[in-house]
């Protein structure tokens, strides 16, 4: 089998299509955040609500758990991950087996949380400050006496 064959089996999903392997469908889960959810049994909705995925794991020991607005996921509880869109800004994650479906959908967008995040306006405003070349000479000297063998 050539190079260019093997790369045609590699799945490329966008938006939308089915996950079967398990640590694809952790690495997609695991920074959801906030999400509603809804665990559809038989086509009946049992259980929804909010909250925030906590963990995703893949093994065969521990239970999928959602309890106190918190998602303790197990993929491998299920049989695939399907992406689901909703509309053309959102989609839903439904993990999926013989008759069961955990839906969720996250309620943050991951670009506007990540302008938000406190960290990045605060590492942006130090890229706009002219730097204090003495406090990092400083700094440099401090490190390259412990190199040398000096105390700091």
């Amino acid at each position: 089998m050539d190079e260019r064959e093997v790369k045609n089996q590699i799945p490329c999903v966008i938006e939308s299509g089915v996950l079967t392997n398990y640590r694809d469908m952790q690495r997609i889960l695991r920074d959801l955040g906030h999400v509603r959810y809804a665990e559809v049994v038989d086509g009946d909705v049992r259980h929804e609500g909010e909250g925030y995925v906590m963990s995703v794991v893949s093994n065969g020991h521990s239970a999928t758990v959602v309890a106190h607005k918190r998602l303790y996921l197990n993929v491998n509880g299920f049989e695939y991950l399907r992406l689901a869109p909703i509309d053309h800004q959102s989609t839903a994650f439904e993990l999926v087996d013989s008759c069961r479906t955990l839906r969720l959908i996250p309620q943050v967008d991951p670009i506007a949380e990540c302008l938000a995040d406190d960290d990045i306006v605060e590492a942006a405003r130090l890229l706009e400050d002219p730097l204090d070349t003495d406090l990092y000479a400083e700094i440099y000297a401090d490190d390259d006496d412990a190199v040398d063998g000096g105390v700091a």
